[in-house]
């Protein structure tokens, strides 16, 4: 059986189950046929696991220890889930064996009750099979979830390699494709598990390692962009390896010229605008011909490549549209590097304006439905952010909200007078007394986004 399949499909029954008892009596059919389908998928996971269970922890659904990932298909049923369990205050519910399809008709049924009536129901004694706990104050780190250095350590350890990598093949050294192949697989297992924790990493910017650094984040915005359309882990691979490895022609460019500073000549953009053909040729010297090698090769080639035909280099025919892991790439490399001072763009683009940029040119460079999908990881305020707020006081974005991409959970570091507070952390889709003024420069009140997300 595979648990994160059962998951998801238990998932959408429960929604299934909860909007059938808000519509019909619950002696309907519709209700009773709903109530059997859940309770039979229930126990068919319960004869290998003592309990199920769903936990919520920063916005996160588990199941069972498991991160359910919003993903297009079911992505309204978890959703609910997700949205339901703030409401309620929730922490967890965990259904045990010999549940009965009027118990969870029920239990279902609770989910349009609120925090009260439900607190009240479930110390009542009224439940043999479902067990629930109520969030504290303070949202404390699941067990299985305590090790948070782990993800930091998958972080520098890819940009190790990936730094390796390329300083080998500027320097005509043997390179380790063993050891890059298990940063792709380390990269997805870990944003498989928190996909946040791994992105807000991504808000680290080294302006004198610019070349490793956007490598390794382009790698992981296209990882965490395929997770969300549904990728498996075969393509999740090419797709990573794609990212990771789309701008690697830039060892055959001269490093006087890669970091030069101030504008560059039209004759300079032409050298460098070569990187794209260079890359095809590193990426079959790296790892020969193979099918991972094929994906990466054809979307190191087309990254710089537009929507509508226009890009470099030149598309022959131009009405063929790049492959559809080019189009991901795209869309992450023009937002990584938007956002990270460069030698000839020292000053970055804050993220809320690179995300406006794609927002304006979906259907000319970038596809629109990825678009789309990038506007439901980043949301209007990316992690890293820097607002001010209508309280006075200014923030820093930690994470996205599924389905509130204008209302994001943010921490305040400066009060009402910009004196540095280690300040509240705040849902502001739960929280309607606080509303965000503007993004702003982060430079302006001397923040480092990062220090507040590593």
């Amino acid at each position: 059986m595979n648990l994160y399949r059962s998951g998801k499909d238990l998932i959408n029954q429960f929604y299934a189950l909860v909007k059938s008892t808000q519509i019909y009596d619950f002696k309907n059919d519709v209700v009773l046929a709903a109530a059997d389908k859940f309770v039979t998928h229930l126990d068919k996971i319960l004869i290998n696991a003592p309990q199920v269970e769903f936990l919520r922890y920063r916005d996160y659904i588990f199941f069972n220890k498991l991160r359910m990932r919003f993903e297009i298909e079911g992505y309204a049923s978890l959703q609910f889930l997700s949205e339901s369990f703030k409401i309620l205050k929730l922490k967890s519910i965990s259904f045990l064996p010999g549940i009965t399809p009027d118990e969870a008709i029920r239990f279902a049924a609770l989910f349009r009750e609120d925090h009260d009536l439900m607190l009240k129901s479930m110390t009542a004694g009224d439940f043999r099979s479902v067990a629930v706990q109520f969030a504290g104050p303070d949202e404390e780190i699941p067990d299985f979830l305590q090790d948070g250095e782990q993800t930091k350590r998958t972080y520098f350890k890819a940009l190790m390699v990936t730094k390796n990598l390329i300083q080998n093949l500027w320097t005509g050294q043997p390179v380790n494709v063993k050891s890059f192949r298990r940063v792709v697989y380390t990269l997805i297992d870990s944003i498989s598990q928190d996909e946040y924790g791994v992105m807000a990493l991504t808000t680290i910017k080294n302006f004198d390692e610019y070349t490793f650094n956007h490598s390794l984040n382009v790698g992981i915005l296209t990882l965490a962009m395929g997770q969300r359309l549904g990728f498996d882990k075969k393509n999740l691979v090419k797709l990573g390896t794609a990212g990771l490895l789309h701008d690697i022609g830039k060892v055959e460019i001269n490093k006087d010229l890669l970091y030069k500073p101030g504008k560059l000549t039209a004759p300079e953009w032409d050298r460098l605008k070569l990187h794209s053909l260079y890359s095809v040729r590193q990426i079959l010297k790296t790892r020969g011909l193979d099918e991972i090698s094929i994906s990466a090769l054809v979307s190191a080639y087309q990254h710089h490549w537009n929507y509508n035909g226009t890009g470099y280099p030149a598309q022959v025919p131009s009405e063929i549209l790049p492959s559809f892991l080019s189009r991901i790439i795209r869309i992450c490399d023009a937002y990584d590097a938007m956002t990270t001072p460069r030698p000839y763009h020292p000053i970055p683009y804050i993220p809320t304006l690179a995300v406006r940029v794609v927002w304006e040119r979906q259907g000319s460079f970038f596809d629109p439905i990825l678009v789309k999908i990038f506007l439901q990881l980043f949301g209007l305020y990316p992690v890293g952010s820097c607002l001010e707020l209508s309280s006075g006081e200014v923030a820093v974005v930690l994470k996205e909200n599924p389905g509130h991409i204008d209302r994001p959970i943010i921490k305040i570091v400066r009060n009402r007078d910009q004196e540095p507070v280690d300040g509240a952390r705040i849902d502001l889709s739960v929280n309607a007394d606080v509303n965000i003024d503007r993004a702003v420069y982060p430079q302006k009140y001397r923040i480092n986004p990062a220090v507040y997300l590593t």
